[in-house]
């Protein structure tokens, strides 16, 4: 976790050391990483109302 992770983390009131945290962020980070081509694929238009599928 870099600087700027750490000082968000501890701006919403975590301990960017503590366990769940840390597995939190990294499970957000693999879902950002598997959904990564959406970003060029739809456009807000295309969501707007709309779920993304799991």
């Amino acid at each position: 976790m870099d600087h700027d992770e750490r000082e968000a983390v501890r701006d919403e009131g975590y301990d960017p050391d503590h366990p769940t945290v840390l597995h939190a962020l990294e499970q957000v980070k693999c879902t950002l990483r598997l959904y990564r081509h959406l970003a060029w694929t739809f456009t807000a238009a295309d969501l707007d109302g709309v779920s993304v599928p799991r």
